[in-house]
This record gives structure tokens, C-alpha cells and sequence, in this order.
């Protein structure tokens, strides 16, 4: 008797469970049939708010005109005497290494330039050897100024 009593009252609390996992498994799908809890109803507002404020952000961003990714390539002593104020430096030597520092999504626009032209094509070439895809060589630092600098006056 002692033992029959154990295997209904084990019987009872596993069924018990089986018939809370159940509910617990269906509450997290919306059937229609169950009623609204206050926790289902903060649910799709929580969800909304990101995507609002990622709707917002970007709103702000499209407004708002980035500056161009400028990038001299030119020699250390060559920046020291003179550069663009909106350029960043990375000699063509340390491209490769160091452009995700500066520009980690790969379809950025990039402008580079050098002191006639020939060091920002082959960091062109580099660039687009390592998957970068809208990268402009935009000649020597005089053709660079009269493009960035012109915009200023």
C-alpha cells in the first residue's frame, strides 16, 4: 500500500510539471486565445523602441554631412611640411596595416592623395586588394586641396 501511494504521489508531481512546462512552452507564442498579461504587452512596445531609435538615428545621420575619410600617404617629413587639415595620416607603407583603424566598413568613401598622385594609386590598389570598395585617388596634395579646401571658402 505504502508503495502505491509513492508511485501516485511521484505519478502526480511529474504530471504536474509536464502540464507547467506545457504552459510555460506555449505562453511564449502568441495563440490569440490567451488573455493579455502585462508582461505581453511590454513586449512589442520594447520592441518597437529600438527600431524607432534606429529609424531616428539614421534620419540624423542622413542629415547630417559626414566628413570625407581623407588619407595622406605621403612620408612623415612630407606631412611635417604641410598637410590638409582634414586629411589623416598613414604613410603608404602602413596602409595596410593600419586603414581599419580609421575606416572599418569596407564601403566607406575614402579619399587618398599623396604628393603627385603615383603613392595614392597604389594604395588604391592595396585597399582594394584587402576588400575596400569606394576608394578615390584623389591625386597630389595640390589637387587635393583644391578638392577638400575649395569647399571651405
Amino acid at each position: 500500500m505504502r508503495t502505491l501511494f509513492t508511485l501516485l504521489t511521484v505519478t502526480c508531481l511529474i504530471t504536474g510539471c509536464s502540464n507547467q512546462q506545457s504552459t510555460t512552452e506555449t505562453a511564449g507564442t502568441d495563440t490569440g486565445t490567451r488573455p493579455s498579461t502585462s508582461d505581453s504587452a511590454e513586449t512589442p512596445s520594447e520592441t518597437a523602441r529600438p527600431a524607432e531609435a534606429s529609424s531616428s538615428e539614421e534620419t540624423t545621420a542622413a542629415s547630417e554631412e559626414p566628413k570625407p575619410l581623407v588619407i595622406d600617404v605621403r612620408t612623415q617629413a612630407e606631412w611635417d611640411a604641410g598637410h590638409l587639415e582634414i586629411a589623416t595620416h598613414i604613410p603608404l607603407d602602413q596602409i595596410t596595416d593600419r586603414i581599419g583603424e580609421v575606416a572599418p566598413d569596407k564601403d566607406q568613401k575614402i579619399y587618398l592623395h599623396c604628393r603627385s598622385g603615383g603613392r595614392s594609386g597604389q594604395a588604391k590598389t592595396e585597399l582594394e586588394g584587402l576588400g575596400y570598395t569606394n576608394v578615390e585617388n584623389a591625386g597630389g596634395l595640390e589637387d587635393a586641396r583644391a578638392k577638400f579646401e575649395s569647399d571651405d571658402n
